[in-house]
């Protein structure tokens, strides 16, 4: 396997562990989301998800993936990853305010700043196998990317609803306290 295929395989790779990572942390979001627009979006992203990692997971297994040696650090990275994006959201998860509302709005803010770096992910992913002339793998990227962008903009079209629910069960929790 020549160096750019190396790198391709290797680049995919991560992609596919950033994947598998959004689809436990999509199952954990969903779990505490209140039914309507905001977990019907979520519970499509999940299912986008899962098969955008399946894809990815094709292609590395049509390009072959590499030597044993680059197996297992790939092997490594992917395990790091994963478990370094659970682990890292763990205390702030914590810390994510007091009602579920304000939650939920906390986690999809979450969701779009994961959907921006699966953007560049993947912009990146194209950008190189376009430069090492895998025609296969860049359309695989653009298409993905292109999933994602419109993911991001339903996402963001949420934002506004979801805040307005954090400031209606603020006004509500006022008006309980006031009321006691």
């Amino acid at each position: 396997m020549d160096m750019p295929q190396q790198q391709i395989v290797r680049y995919l790779s991560e992609a596919r562990a950033s994947e598998d990572a959004l689809v436990r942390a999509l199952q954990s979001q969903i779990a505490m989301t209140p039914d309507g627009s905001y977990r019907a979006l979520l519970q499509a992203h999940l299912e986008q998800t899962r098969e955008h990692s399946a894809r990815v997971g094709e292609r590395v297994q049509q390009l072959g993936d590499g030597s044993k040696s680059l197996r297992v650090v790939v092997g490594v990275w992917e395990d790091l990853l994963g478990q370094s994006l659970a682990l890292s959201k763990t205390p702030f998860d914590l810390l994510r305010g007091t009602s579920c509302a304000e939650k939920v709005l906390k986690n999809a803010k979450d969701v779009c700043a994961t959907e921006a770096l699966e953007i560049a992910t993947y912009t990146a992913i194209e950008q190189l196998a376009r430069r090492a002339s895998d025609d296969q793998t860049a359309e695989l990227a653009a298409s993905i990317r292109e999933d994602e962008e419109q993911m991001l903009e339903s996402m963001l079209r949420e934002l506004p609803i979801l805040t307005d629910a954090v400031v209606d069960a603020e006004i509500d929790q006022q008006r309980s306290a006031a009321a006691t």
